[in-house]
């Protein structure tokens, strides 16, 4: 390796900084943010510091923190963002950081939603024209208040919706799992022999024997070098050996044994009073203050040992150790015994009672119940951003139950997980619960409703399928009792994304012996006008209490084409989850509602609804939605003819893997878009591949696309294939009750069918004067195209244009240009100038941004209403007036108004 290529004053590093310099690349999107992973004292905060000095050079506005065990709540939180102008923040998240930035015992309420949004509103509007860098050095030993806030930001990061280059540090066996599972790591290797000794060379180290020792014994690892290369004499060097030969044992000579006994001989010279009190540090506490009621005895002389050895630090009246290792090397040196009283005596002078309570846990030596009851009864009533806390404490009082008595705590501790968007966390939790023995009939079914939830928000809809079609059968051997409502609720969402199969079959078996009202379930497996009158009987909610009940039914009412009832049953969960307060009862309501917005032709409101959904935190751990979303997104632009074949698949690749095939809901309606947007653009063959890929996925929106795949069909050559596709969907509906949305579907298909055009034209008059279908409009207007050929070809050419002009209105109204082209070149008039869609070069998000700006709002309310920094709605503001022959917001207004007034 090429020495003089290394890091800045480093050695050995080349690679490593060559992986970091990418994240600074502004042409590699992909490089949004790192771990940066290896053992104790190998170099990491060498690295960071060298980082942040270059990335700092180089006009990147940087902020960074260092993690510390035992911090109080958010600590690193304020070390990041404790000096920043908070004044551009809407209302709601400036709040809501100010207090998690505000240092008070006990610690202040803090609404743990809009902290999250007001976390990632605040980097964009630090990053300015951007990215900004964040840090974080040992952020596996961050505050967990603080991680749950990083991991949020991560996990934005990866869909790359922050102005943000994030790199944390950590050591490998403490790293957090679910950091690992978001950014891609960077390993720091230990030095070669020939780098350890280049840098020994630098250190003025011994030579000769006393050389080859160090290198022996330090492994390649910096900071031992480092700490070895000290010592001019070998023989303390060899004195640091406990087997007295001047040699480590071989389980302690790895990455980190050698330095890790440097340390531990230090403090095993320290005065017996010195090693308590740093016992006392390193079991959580770093105020002098607190550690001198806990140690009365102790004075400031007292720390001066410790300081002069290179152990600690004192600033500010609290005490920091010099690295982990020491950290480590104290509480190895006291034992188990030691810890625990330390841990007991700092329960007894801490002045914040859930301190206090958490001392007492870590005290604890096996089971105790009563100690268990208290740390339950300590964390049911927080809230906000004390629900980590919360969990936190039900996972410890777990510990503390025997066995047998562990798994409703654990799944308490699951569900608030859950319930503040930590799905990951609620899974790892989760599994611990399932793990342990829990007889109880009721308890095995909330276990495997919760897990199959977050399994299947996380995106794994098939483990959740496979988990429920066994819990769900498992009721259909007596006497196993009535199924409970829960377990068909959870079951049915994902029953939806799959389809027909295994859940879907067993979800229908279980439905009659369910308890609860089941509207989503029932309106799947069992529809029926008797499904449909008790789902269009539920009223509006108007309590909190009443949301969920008024979802369930509003998707089953989706699910039985009552687009208005949908919208109406499932407003209040809508915006609930798109202002970001309920990050998990409701997080499935916007897809819902906006399938119904696009089916019958609202698409601007559509795009309304879920722009700002793609940028909320709220859906941060939840892919399975973020890719529904893009998916909409995706079938919207392939409708306007603004897709590209990377916009429709876009959400698929995130998913990863064999995605398209593990939500096929998702698949159909890209197909079914895809298929009808190249009928547009007379492309019947690739219409035709994409319509019958839709067409023969096993759901009960298939029907559906049976019109536009026959006259995909007929135009392709292939007629007869799908004809047969037709009568294949038809007998696996069989006796069915259908919508009048899919009746009118399937009789315009039928009416395609026939070969005579007259008679067709017949069929499909009927169909296209029915009331009904105008609730329909896109898919009104496309058969109405079809419509008008058979017209033409029974010799009506006036008939045929009446039909044409009124699709004309309906494609120019939803702006949907390549249907509108293909309008004006049937009715040979000639089409409006290319810029009619003033909209057409602009993003989704884009344009919401300037209807928003045209309706008068504020760039800070814009921002509010898009997880947006205000700077950022200005930047983009800034870029879209000259492209829109713009120059104010005034002439803006009259411009979104004129193209309205086109549609």
């Amino acid at each position: 390796m090429d020495l003089d290529r290394d890091a800045p004053g480093l050695i050995g590093r080349a690679g490593v900084w060559a992986e970091l310099l990418t994240l600074l690349d502004r042409d590699r999107p992909e490089s949004t943010g790192a771990l940066l992973v290896g053992a104790a004292g190998i170099g990491k905060t060498t690295l960071v510091e060298r980082f942040v000095s270059y990335a700092g050079d180089r006009g990147f506005p940087v902020i960074r923190a260092t993690g510390e065990a035992g911090a109080e709540p958010y600590a690193v939180l304020r070390a990041l963002f404790g000096g920043a102008d908070l004044d551009e923040l809407p209302g709601g998240q400036r709040r809501a950081l100010r207090a998690a930035l505000t240092p008070r015992t006990p610690a202040a309420p803090v609404d743990l939603l809009a902290l999250r949004s007001a976390v990632c509103a605040a980097c964009s509007l630090l990053a300015g024209d951007g990215p900004l860098v964040l840090v974080v050095d040992d952020v596996d030993r961050s505050d967990p208040q603080t991680l749950d806030v990083l991991l949020t930001l991560a996990s934005v990061l990866t869909w790359r919706q922050l102005p943000v280059v994030a790199l944390f540090a950590s050591r490998t066996e403490r790293l957090p799992v679910e950091l690992a599972e978001l950014l891609r790591q960077i390993p720091v290797p230990p030095l070669t022999d020939r780098e350890a000794d280049h840098l020994l060379d630098r250190l003025g180290a011994p030579t000769g024997s006393a050389r080859g020792e160090i290198l022996r014994r330090a492994a390649g690892n910096p900071l031992a070098l480092r700490e070895y290369g000290a010592l001019s004499d070998p023989t303390p060097v060899a004195a640091t050996a406990t087997d007295g030969r001047g040699i480590l044992p071989e389980d302690r000579a790895g990455e980190e044994g050698g330095v890790a006994q440097v340390f531990a001989r230090r403090v095993r010279e320290l005065p017996e009073t010195v090693r308590r009190a740093l016992t006392l540090v390193a079991a959580g506490e770093r105020s002098v203050a607190v550690l001198t009621r806990a140690e009365p005895s102790l004075t400031p002389a007292d720390w001066q040992p410790a300081e002069a050895a290179g152990l600690i630090t004192v600033t500010d009246a609290v005490v920091r150790f010099r690295h982990p290792l020491v950290e480590f090397a104290v509480l190895d040196a006291a034992g188990a015994g030691a810890r625990r009283r330390a841990h007991r005596t700092l329960a007894e002078v801490t002045a914040d009672p859930r301190r206090a309570l958490w001392h007492r846990a870590e005290a604890a030596d096996g089971a105790d119940p009563g100690l268990a009851a208290e740390l339950i009864a300590a964390a049911r009533p927080l809230n906000g951003a004390a629900a980590v806390t919360a969990i936190g404490l039900l996972e410890r009082a777990a510990d503390l139950l025997p066995p047998a008595d562990r798994a409703p705590v654990l799944l308490e501790a699951a569900g608030r997980a859950a319930a503040v968007g930590r799905i990951r966390w609620a899974t790892g939790v989760l599994a611990r619960a399932r793990a342990t023995p829990h007889p109880d009939p009721e308890l095995r079914a909330a276990l495997t409703s919760l897990t199959s939830w977050v399994l299947t928000m996380h995106g794994r809809v098939p483990d959740a399928a496979a988990l429920l079609t066994e819990a769900l059968t498992g009721y259909a051997t007596p006497p196993a009792g009535a199924v409970p409502g829960g377990l068909v609720e959870t079951s049915a969402f994902p029953a939806f994304l799959l389809g027909r199969g295994p859940l879907f079959a067993a979800l229908r078996a279980a439905l009659p012996a369910a308890s609860g009202d089941g509207f989503l379930a029932r309106a799947l497996t069992r529809p029926g006008e008797d499904v449909r009158a008790a789902i269009l009987a539920v009223p509006e909610p108007v309590a909190p209490a009443e949301i969920g009940r008024a979802a369930s039914a509003g998707a089953g009412a989706l699910l039985c084409d009552e687009p208005e009832h949908a919208l109406r049953l499932l407003g209040p969960a809508v915006q609930a989850a798109i202002d970001g307060t309920a990050a998990s009862a409701f997080l499935a309501a916007p897809g819902a509602a906006c399938w119904a917005l696009i089916d019958t032709g609202r698409w601007v409101e559509a795009e309304q609804w879920l722009v700002p959904l793609l940028a909320s935190p709220v859906m941060a751990e939840a892919p399975v939605l973020r890719i529904g979303a893009q998916v909409q997104l995706a079938v919207i632009g392939l409708g306007r003819d603004r897709s590209t074949p990377e916009t429709t698949t876009i959400a698929l690749g995130q998913a990863g893997g064999d995605a398209e095939h593990r939500e096929p809901v998702f698949a159909l309606r890209l197909h079914w878009a895809r298929g009808v947007a190249a009928a547009a653009a007379g492309n019947h063959r690739e219409a035709y591949l994409s319509l019958r890929a839709a067409a023969e996925i096993p759901h009960p929106w298939q029907m559906l696309v049976l019109p536009d795949l026959i006259t995909a069909g007929r135009h392709a050559g292939h007629p007869a294939e799908a004809r047969a596709i037709y009568q294949r969907v038809l007998l696996a509906s069989g006796d069915s009750w259908l919508t009048s949305r899919r009746r009118a579907r399937l009789a315009a298909a039928a009416a395609l069918l026939i070969p005579d055009p007259a008679a067709s034209a017949e069929r499909l008059a009927a169909v296209l004067d029915d009331p009904g279908t105008h609730r329909w409009p896109f898919e009104r207007a496309v058969l109405a195209v079809e419509f008008a050929d058979r017209l033409r070809r029974a010799q009506q050419p006036a008939r045929a244009r009446d039909v044409l002009v009124g699709a004309l209105d309906t494609f120019e109204r939803l702006r949907a240009a390549a249907w509108t082209s293909r309008v004006h070149a049937d009715l040979r008039i000639a089409a409006p100038p290319a810029e009619g869609d003033g909209f057409a070069a602009l993003t989704a998000q884009q344009e919401q941004i300037v209807r928003l700006a045209a309706h008068g709002l504020t760039n800070r309310e814009i921002g509010e209403r898009l997880f947006l920094s205000p700077r950022t709605v200005g930047s983009h503001l800034y870029r879209l007036f000259p492209q829109l022959g713009v120059t104010n917001r005034t002439q803006l207004g009259d411009l979104v108004t004129a193209l309205d007034r086109q549609q």
